[in-house]
């Protein structure tokens, strides 16, 4: 892409961050990043390529005149508020004719209509999505505006972290999911970062021409071009595992054995069930069980089904360089070391 001009929303997020440090680290294209942010923030380093404009997200004049020049935007806002804030950011960036809206996407394949049968709160993506085309494509029929999905599944360090898969770092108890030992795919937030710089990073045009699918070059090897993903997902990932797998990656950073942890067992329907019913009585955390427990289900979030097909989605981590891009027990060690450590 040349002359590569990338606003970004949710710069000081967990993900927006990672996405500038990546955006500025990439050698090239040199990216120029325009921040809109709603308040002034100490936490966005100075830059020569970094530009900051502050103002309201409901301010529809502030956000075209931001967006207007733009070649791409990324929209990185919390879980919370992305429903209501996102429909206004992408009327803004469809108004100014940014080619290319990424939208915050960033995990399970919102494609799958299983995934959102079983985590119903996803559909604002698809909604977000919908928006786009509509609001991109002009009366003769030209498309202004395209969406792009980056989907990473669920991210493995924050995940972990967190005690989101059932593994509690600290105290050492663990809740395995009684099922079928389903191996999912996870990223790791650095990854995801990374896609959006090395994505932005690909040719707009091959030979000259503007193209809307996928090219072979004369060495036979595939080659893919910006356009092509005009309107699609690009799918990525670090690691493809089961929840034990994860666990006993942390028992190797740990050196410890099954004997040193509390060990529970639940079924895995019944932990997504629990999500549900957490939900019903106003407990917004049973989200996770929902999104957790579904990681684990074949065919829902285990991997990336387009369209709802039960074949599998190929990864793009070659087409991006990001095969190999971290090593699991470098980022479990890394992981234990902060939860221990507290940090």
């Amino acid at each position: 892409m040349l002359g590569v001009e990338v606003a970004l929303i949710g710069a000081t997020g967990t993900l927006g961050s990672e996405i500038l440090s990546a955006l500025l680290a990439q050698p090239f294209p040199q990216y120029q990043i325009t921040v809109i942010t709603r308040s002034k923030n100490p936490d966005i380093a100075s830059h020569p390529r970094i530009t900051i404009k502050e103002g309201s997200y409901d301010d529809h004049a502030f956000l075209v005149a931001a967006l207007t020049g733009q070649d791409a935007l990324v929209i990185t806002l919390g879980f919370s508020v992305c429903h209501i804030l996102q429909p206004l950011i992408i009327r803004a960036a469809c108004e100014a004719k940014v080619p290319y809206i990424l939208p915050c996407e960033f995990g399970s394949d919102t494609s799958n209509p299983r995934l959102i049968s079983a985590i119903p709160v996803h559909s604002s993506k698809v909604d977000a999505r919908k928006l786009v085309e509509e609001l991109g494509t002009s009366t003769d029929g030209t498309r202004t505006s395209s969406w792009i999905g980056i989907i990473n599944n669920a991210w493995f360090d924050w995940s972990l972290a967190g005690g989101w898969f059932g593994i509690d770092i600290k105290f050492r108890k663990v809740t395995l999911f009684d099922g079928d030992g389903i191996k999912t795919y996870t990223s790791t937030i650095h990854m995801s970062g990374l896609t959006v710089a090395r994505l932005f990073a690909l040719p707009i045009t091959v030979s000259g021409r503007n193209l809307t699918s996928s090219v072979t070059s004369n060495d036979s090897k595939p080659q893919r071009t910006l356009a092509s993903f005009a309107n699609k997902m690009v799918y990525v990932a670090n690691f493809r595992l089961s929840q034990l797998d994860i666990f006993q990656a942390v028992q190797r950073a740990t050196h410890t054995t099954d004997a040193d942890w509390d060990v529970a067992h639940v079924p895995l329907a019944q932990y997504i069930r629990d999500g549900s019913t957490k939900l019903d009585d106003g407990d917004n955390l049973g989200i996770m069980n929902l999104l957790y427990g579904n990681l684990f289900v074949k065919g829902v979030a285990d991997a990336y089904y387009l369209d709802g097909s039960m074949e599998e989605v190929g990864l793009n981590n070659d087409l991006l360089g990001l095969e190999d891009c971290e090593n699991l027990d470098d980022v479990v060690r890394r992981v234990v070391e902060e939860v221990t450590e507290g940090k």
